[in-house]
């Protein structure tokens, strides 16, 4: 139950970003051309959100195993091999997760204090993405190994 409502909310939150980077770029393209007077924090503030869409639709693609493999190799292999694989993409998935969630709060504490030029927060506001990332890597993967458990 908890992993399917955190996919939930993780679907709502990449829908969301979309459709605010779609409506960002729309309304500043009216506003460049048509009223002559551009948004002016709307490209940074466009980029964070295609920062932030990037790393938690990547969490969901860990859920579906949508990330690149190589899985016309492992169908050659034994049922104690591909076990085997099974185990190994779990620990790569956990590694990186854990390299995200320690580094990125490294770059997180170090980017606090430092302010976008045009919004009113912080540069590591867009860093932190990668820690939750990690988490939600995590996560996702524990959904997966327990669905592969059943």
């Amino acid at each position: 139950m908890f992993f399917r409502l955190l996919e939930q909310a993780l679907r709502w939150a990449v829908a969301a970003l979309v459709v605010a980077i779609c409506a960002l770029v729309a309304a500043q393209v009216i506003y460049r051309y048509a009223v002559k007077e551009p948004i002016v924090w709307s490209e940074e503030f466009t980029t964070l959100c295609y920062q932030w869409l990037s790393y938690l639709g990547a969490a969901l693609a860990v859920r579906y195993r949508a990330h690149y493999g190589v899985d016309f190799l492992v169908r050659f292999f034994g049922p104690r091999t591909r076990s085997a694989l099974a185990w190994l993409e779990h620990a790569v998935v956990w590694t990186l997760g854990g390299f995200m969630v320690f580094y990125g709060w490294r770059i997180v504490e170090s980017s606090w204090l430092q302010q976008y030029p045009t919004l009113p927060f912080s540069v590591g506001t867009g860093y932190l993405v990668l820690p939750i990332a990690g988490v939600l890597f995590i996560l996702m993967d524990c959904a997966v190994f327990r669905e592969r458990r059943s």
